[in-house]
């Protein structure tokens, strides 16, 4: 499943190719600060994934614009709506669907194109409804898929995967955890030690061996979904 988080993790590789640097600021409203090798400012990219230039470098402005429209085509991202919307919800989403209080919903995020959202929609306040846990998609057929598994239309899946259980992330830190159980826990016994090391073994076969981008974009401290 596509995320924003990925998204902008291949953004970020192909601007480092152009010498630029994407940093996360302490402003609430941006999510990142691109620079220059000088360290000049050249883009903003605000919450609501907008890109706005700063200075006047206009070949340089062009050649991102390229790579965002590129990365639209090749990721499939959408910037059409294939239906129609019959009403609005909060944080400028549009309603797709809803059927009792399962809620479908969609945005046009100028930089990525259009996201989607399911969530149960609260019964507490019929002027005000709250909606809860968000599902967030790029992909609008994943998203239907899972307004159709919410709805209870079609069977959810039930196959206990890596995919569906943990992320890698995950994975790294339950890793990182049983290693320093077993260097730091002296009055561990012989068994549970050996019960932990299968359990770390049988995360090291689950996880992938990581690149070096990878590596670096897990040191990367930049906020890519709101």
């Amino acid at each position: 499943m596509l995320t924003k988080k990925q998204f902008y993790h291949e953004f970020f590789k192909r601007l480092k190719k152009m010498q630029l640097t994407a940093k996360e600021p302490e402003i609430a409203d941006i999510t990142a600060e691109i620079f220059n090798e000088a360290g000049g400012l050249v883009a903003l990219i605000t919450a609501d994934d907008r890109l706005v230039y700063q200075g006047n470098d206009n070949e340089q402005f062009k050649r991102i614009g390229e790579i965002v429209a590129e990365l639209k085509v090749q990721l499939n991202l959408s910037t059409d709506l294939s239906v129609k919307t019959i009403g609005y919800l909060p944080s400028g989403f549009m309603k797709l669907y809803e059927v009792g209080d399962v809620v479908m919903g969609c945005r046009l995020s100028p930089l990525i194109g259009y996201e989607y959202v399911t969530w149960i929609k609260g019964s507490d306040n019929e002027l005000m409804p709250v909606y809860f846990y968000a599902r967030q998609f790029l992909s609008f057929k994943e998203a239907q898929q899972d307004f159709a598994e919410r709805c209870g239309f079609i069977e959810q899946s039930n196959k206990a995967d890596k995919a569906t259980l943990f992320t890698n992330e995950e994975l790294s830190i339950l890793l990182s955890c049983c290693i320093e159980r077993v260097k730091l826990d002296t009055a561990l016994t012989t068994e549970v030690e050996k019960a932990i090391g299968d359990v770390i073994s049988k995360i090291e076969r689950t996880l992938p061996m990581l690149t070096d981008d990878e590596i670096e974009y897990e040191n990367e401290n930049v906020r890519c979904f709101r």
